[in-house]
């Protein structure tokens, strides 16, 4: 029986992993120090080893951090006796599995993470992506050697396909279901591809001057500074009560989409896989300050098409083919 060994790297990656072990029996954890990773593992009771940190904003502390990841990762993984790495867009992890020749199998659902695409790709066995990725932008970062396999759906499908709401959350948060609530998680501001400019803030009084009754539940990123602290909460349960999820990043209003939420993305590019949600009428984008724009009495208003998680697949179900590439390859 192989033993997978997988790397959270980003807070998103603690629900996409969730429920690993549908798919595989054999695995060990690991994680970054990267807020809200290490208390999501614990609320989740996820079996982590939380190993190094997030280098900030600084492009010198970014590298200084993630360096001394990969030593820490490679002094607690070499004695692990792993077969295969399983991630989502995680540098160090990469790095430490093709140095010990551990075949790995990437996930990639942002194709303007460049920087990381061309650091993780490469150093891959399988690449698993959306299909709402062109092939030929995954080869901008990605070589021949390396097997491309895509699916007809987007990742948070894994986040929220076996998710049982959990009305305590309200209670937890303090929420009225009489008024109206409206959940906003900021821009990536850390993230190298992110302008650094928000418009949270803003949004919160054009929100707040046109519902005076609005409950907003601001969901801080890593960074950011203005949002009270806010108890561990499954932030799915949560969009799924609310009746407008906005958000300046991608997961969230994936998710939210998913579960038949009235999500609007404000992130200010173009990402392939919100294309494909909207194309399917369940996601809206309104880049940057066009959110602004908007009229948040009519946006309460509007009933927002439900989805049916049936019509797409899920990211996991290519696993054992890619495993089965690996394989092949190794036999040659």
């Amino acid at each position: 029986m192989k033993k997978h060994w997988i790397d959270i790297f980003n807070g998103p990656h603690v629900h996409f992993f969730q429920n690993i072990e549908d798919y595989v029996s054999n695995f060990i954890f690991t994680a970054r120090d990267y807020k809200p990773i290490p208390d999501l593992v614990e609320h989740y009771n996820i079996n982590a080893t939380i190993i190094g940190q997030h280098g900030g904003k600084s492009f010198t502390n970014k590298l200084s951090a993630s360096s001394l990841r990969v030593i820490k990762l490679a002094e607690h993984i070499i004695n692990k006796n792993v077969n295969v790495l399983l991630h989502k867009h995680s540098v160090e992890a990469a790095r430490v599995a093709w140095g010990f020749g551990i075949p790995s199998i990437s996930y990639i659902d942002n194709e303007l993470m460049v920087p990381q695409n061309m650091l993780v790709c490469p150093l891959s066995n399988v690449l698993i992506a959306p299909i709402s990725i062109p092939q030929y932008i995954l080869r901008t970062f990605t070589p021949s050697h390396v097997s491309i396999l895509q699916f007809d759906g987007v990742c948070e499908v894994a986040n929220v396909y076996k998710l049982k709401p959990d009305v305590s959350v309200m209670k937890l948060l303090n929420l009225n279901t009489s008024k109206p609530i409206i959940v906003i998680r900021g821009e990536p501001i850390l993230a190298a591809y992110h302008s650094k400019e928000s418009v949270v803030k803003v949004l919160i009084k054009k929100i707040k001057s046109q519902v005076p009754d609005a409950q907003i539940v601001w969901i801080n990123r890593e960074g950011e500074i203005g949002g009270k602290s806010l108890p561990i909460f499954d932030a799915r349960s949560l969009c799924f009560f609310a009746d407008i999820v906005l958000s300046g990043g991608g997961t969230l209003t994936r998710e939210a989409a998913l579960l038949g939420a009235n999500a609007i993305s404000f992130f200010e590019k173009s990402l392939a896989v919100d294309k494909y949600l909207i194309n399917k009428k369940l996601l809206r984008q309104f880049p940057g300050k066009d959110i602004l724009k908007l009229n948040w009495k009519k946006e309460l208003a509007r009933k927002p098409n439900k989805c049916d998680l049936d019509n797409f697949e899920h990211p996991f179900s290519l696993l054992k083919k890619a495993e089965k590439l690996i394989d092949l390859k190794n036999k040659l």
